[in-house]
């Protein structure tokens, strides 16, 4: 019995060696970085700022684009793109937002970390980038610049600065919205309730002006005014990506607008909206015609905020 109880310990030891000489250090420098990103909500400004999803299309990341700047003169940047699962150098789990690179923590070491996604639209812009600078300078031009030219998947972007050396994993970069989006929720009076055609001509218009045509991939410390206006005003569509109305016994009685816009550090910024006005009371008014209404959009539209506006006119 003692012989059997001597022959167990040893292998016990043994055992306990072996796995002590094969338990990988996650500090060790060997292991493959990980970079973990999500998608940040919407500053949802109404009456009270909040924050909210937005669809599941505006959370869509359908390509990224990742950048490993430099930190010290000896690094050189790292930069992979991809569209699919496996890429050259690594590969990407959609499902759980992670990107596993074929580098080893010592390869990497101290990093600045970009990723931008659903840029395949800006891509040769991008493949050009050779510093962070040349990145602050990527940027594409939308004639019409709302939507739908405007529209998802939405141009996103995010950065940290990590020590791989310390952690194998960055968890996590938060990708931000390089465009904002506006909802107007428009609840019409009697006098503004009418037929949405009369003798082949829309009654319920709109326009969009001074919206700005370039979309930065970052966010540069002074954008530069490049403005573009609707040239004639646009029908309001019954079901439409735009626009929607609801009606009431055939009449017009709330008209709903959405659009995806760029940033713009500068006001002047509206939406002009015509509605017919029908005569009520037992004399005409002093003039007959559509009315036009100017909403000024707030004097800074920021990135990744959605303004709600809730109108009764």
């Amino acid at each position: 019995m003692e012989k059997i109880v001597y022959i167990a310990l040893f292998l016990s030891v043994f055992f306990i060696a072996c796995s002590s000489d094969n338990t990988s250090n996650p500090d060790a420098g060997n292991n493959n970085i990980e970079l973990v990103f999500s998608v940040n909500s919407y500053i949802k400004n109404t009456t009270k700022a909040t924050t909210n999803q937005g669809t599941i299309e505006e959370q869509t990341v359908g390509d990224l684009y990742v950048f490993l700047f430099p930190t010290t003169g000896s690094q050189t940047l790292i930069k992979y793109y991809t569209s699919t699962p496996a890429f050259t150098g690594g590969s990407w789990n959609s499902n759980d937002m992670k990107i596993s690179l074929n580098l080893t923590q010592a390869e990497v070491g101290i990093r600045n970390v970009y990723i931008v996604a659903n840029c395949s639209s800006m891509k040769a812009g991008l493949d050009a980038v050779t510093s962070l600078s040349e990145l602050q300078s990527v940027l594409q031009t939308t004639d019409n610049p709302w939507s739908p030219n405007i529209s998802s998947p939405i141009l996103m972007s995010g950065n940290k600065t990590h020590n791989f050396n310390a952690n194998y994993q960055l968890n996590n970069v938060p990708l931000i919205r390089a465009i904002a989006k506006v909802q107007l929720n428009i609840k019409l009076a009697p006098e503004h309730q009418g037929l949405p055609i009369v003798a082949s001509k829309a009654q319920y218009n709109y326009k969009y002006i001074d919206f700005d045509k370039s979309t930065y991939v970052l966010k540069p410390s002074v954008k530069t005014d490049n403005m573009e206006s609707s040239i004639a005003w646009t029908p309001w569509e019954a079901t439409g990506m735009a626009t929607s109305y609801v009606l009431d016994q055939g009449k017009v009685t709330s008209l709903t607008l959405t659009t995806y816009l760029n940033e713009r550090d500068n006001a002047g910024s509206a939406i002009e909206i015509s509605l017919p006005y029908q005569a009520t009371g037992p004399l005409p008014p002093p003039e007959f015609g559509d009315e036009t209404y100017k909403l000024l959009l707030p004097a800074k539209i920021e990135r990744n905020n959605w303004y709600v506006y809730d109108i009764e006119i």
